[in-house]
């Protein structure tokens, strides 16, 4: 034991008297000039020590210096400036004069990849011949071998900037670069990126391919989570975990993420490729697929408030039935500016198994659009939603402001009551909705379209159903008030049916002009025109119904009255609809050529007494 010990004791005597000697006979200053010249040589950047070069012996053997900077050729400002830097090295490899480097570590780092950062080419200046006199080596010193494992930046800040009205701040960079074999080097970094009020932070482990540097760099991210917080998403943020394959490549200059796989919140989930090819103008290629997307929770949108069905009204009285929601405001993009589609060319490809919106539950979601120049055009909108189909085709000019849209939307076989519910809009129809549409206008949201979209519009509903108002029985109910004629009505729900509704309508700035109104049932056959505002929400409908059926007796008047159309007028605030129908001036008008139909035919049969001539021409008198 006490051999053992004394081993022990020599074995540290010789490795503190080793480390001092070195720190005494070996200068880390002496290998400096080296370091500046390959760096120099392999990036183009130059590299500039503030501070010189020390050694630094416990707990590790390591080199430290002050501030330094990295600086590409005849940039305007550094790369990279780091208030200090620390290399821990080897040991016995100094002793042969290599420069063995386990780890070298930026501390509170600033790295710059902005337009004054970059390097600029001297074209009319003649390139100079390389030399070792611009970094010359102390003399009497041997040549120095480098070699770095492990490279570590940590508490750094990056400043992206690709022109002078965008900036991103990449901070709290934590990186960890360590090679595993000669063609691999393990990467592990941690961030928080900020831009507009809204931040994401994340963590990736990745293994890079470097054999075909520089032409070409691929990254197996295996493990990769984030969290999204700020504005424009939930208080608890979007959080999830991915993996992909990135790669770069020099000539063509381009990155692609290949077999992406991301998950977000709840169990939605993105798969796909994506690709950017970066030149001049960039061009984007974008394809995805997810079995289940709620972009409800992915952005936080809150859905449409919900609103509860009016209460049943007999529209005789005030009907306090629910206001659509239009916007009434100027939107917060009032400009509708979407130039920033001229900067850039990209075709994108998503579709779902199941996509949410504004709880609205989309199958077959699919969307294909292309953007040349600042023309979007999105040839593929499409899904199923209550029981139908849906296709918003739309043709986006963003070489303007505000932005034009032309679109033509169509609407097959969906549940217009769900419909109605999902917008916040009143419960009053129920039926199958069938549109088709071709609409133009300036800008994107509600109130553009209240206020600058127009365009035509042909509505189909089958199996229609009209909460609130039962028009047969309004109709009979008056009738049966004037008269013994007719029964009271037995149909006295409080809904009208038809078997199909169809409207034509134009839209001009707000103003909903109906050219053509038609329905259709066993009962009644019904025609109108009437106009709509959707800035005022009001309305001013004109009907023309002809009840063919229910008036409950057979006698000459119902006979006359199944052929007669009577006119029935609907108008007023949306939330206060009332209704004018004047069964009395339609009766008296009735009696009035009931009786000069008598006294025709009389005078038809006495037409030889010419005493009667002037009780005819009374008759044709208006």
């Amino acid at each position: 034991m006490k051999r053992l010990l004394t081993t022990l004791v020599i074995l540290l005597v010789v490795i503190v008297t080793g480390l001092t000697a070195l720190v005494m006979l070996v200068n880390p200053n002496d290998f400096r000039g080296y370091i500046v010249k390959q760096v120099q040589k392999k990036s183009g950047y130059q590299l500039v020590f503030r501070d010189d070069l020390r050694w630094h012996v416990w707990p590790k053997l390591s080199i430290l210096t002050g501030e330094i900077s990295l600086t590409a050729e005849n940039a305007k400002v550094p790369a990279i400036v780091a208030e200090n830097m620390r290399l821990d090295v080897e040991l016995l490899p100094l002793l042969s004069h290599q420069l063995s480097v386990k780890e070298v570590m930026l501390k509170a780092a600033v790295l710059r990849l902005t337009p004054d950062s970059q390097p600029k080419k001297q074209l009319e200046a003649p390139i100079a011949p390389e030399s070792d006199t611009h970094y010359p080596i102390i003399a009497g010193t041997q040549a120095w071998k480098l070699d770095i494992a492990r490279i570590r930046v940590a508490d750094s800040l990056l400043i992206w900037q690709s022109n002078e009205n965008s900036q991103i701040n990449v901070r709290d960079i934590n990186l960890l670069l360590e090679r595993s074999d000669q063609d691999h080097v393990d990467l592990s970094l941690r961030s928080k990126i900020n831009k507009n009020q809204q931040e994401l932070s994340f963590e990736l482990h990745s293994s890079v391919d470097i054999s075909d540097y520089p032409q070409q760099l691929t990254a197996d991210i295996d493990s990769f989570e984030y969290q999204l917080q700020g504005i424009g998403f939930p208080s608890t943020g979007t959080q999830g975990k991915g993996s992909a394959i990135v790669k770069y490549q020099a000539s063509p200059e381009s990155i692609s993420l290949q077999k992406m796989a991301l998950t977000l919140n709840d169990g939605d989930e993105l798969k796909g490729n994506i690709t950017a090819i970066l030149k001049d103008k960039p061009q984007y290629s974008i394809n995805l697929y997810s079995p289940k997307f709620n972009l409800d929770n992915v952005l936080g949108w809150e859905a449409l408030s919900k609103k509860t069905p009016q209460e049943k009204h007999d529209y005789r009285v005030e009907n306090n039935s629910l206001k659509p929601v239009i916007a009434t405001s100027v939107s917060a993009l009032s400009n509708y500016d979407l130039t920033f589609l001229q900067g850039f060319d990209s075709d994108i490809s998503f579709t779902a198994d199941k996509f949410i919106y504004q709880r609205m539950a989309i199958d077959n979601f699919a969307l294909k659009a292309a953007n040349n120049r600042g023309v979007a055009e999105i040839t593929k909108l499409s899904g199923n939603v209550f029981g139908g189909y849906f296709a918003l085709p739309t043709l986006i000019d963003a070489t303007v402001v505000p932005a034009k849209l032309h679109t033509k939307p169509r609407l097959q076989k969906i549940e217009i009551q769900p419909l109605l519910n999902a917008l916040a809009l009143p419960l009053i129809f129920k039926g199958q909705l069938n549109v088709d549409g071709d609409l133009l206008g300036e800008g994107y949201d509600e109130y553009a379209i209240s206020h600058y979209w127009q365009g035509g519009l042909n509505i189909d509903l089958k199996n229609a159903r009209l909460e609130g108002l039962n028009i047969p029985q309004l109709i009979q109910q008056s009738f049966a008030r004037a008269t013994d004629q007719v029964s009271q009505p037995s149909n006295t729900g409080n809904f009208t049916e038809a078997t199909s509704m169809l409207v034509k309508a134009q839209l001009d700035r707000g103003e909903v002009k109906i050219s053509e109104l038609a329905a259709t049932s066993s009962m009644f056959n019904i025609k109108g025109q009437g106009k709509a505002n959707l800035l005022k929400q009001n309305t001013d409908v004109s009907l023309w119904v002809q009840l063919t059926n229910g008036w409950g007796k057979q006698n000459e008047f119902v006979r006359r009255l199944v052929q007669l159309k009577i006119p029935l007028r609907v108008y007023g605030d949306w939330n206060n609809l009332q209704y004018k129908l004047n069964v009395e001036s339609m009766l008296r008008d009735e009696l009035q050529q009931k009786a000069k139909k008598s006294i025709r035919d009389w005078l038809e049969n006495n037409s030889d007494n010419k005493d009667l001539k002037k009780l005819e021409d009374l008759l044709n008198k208006k």
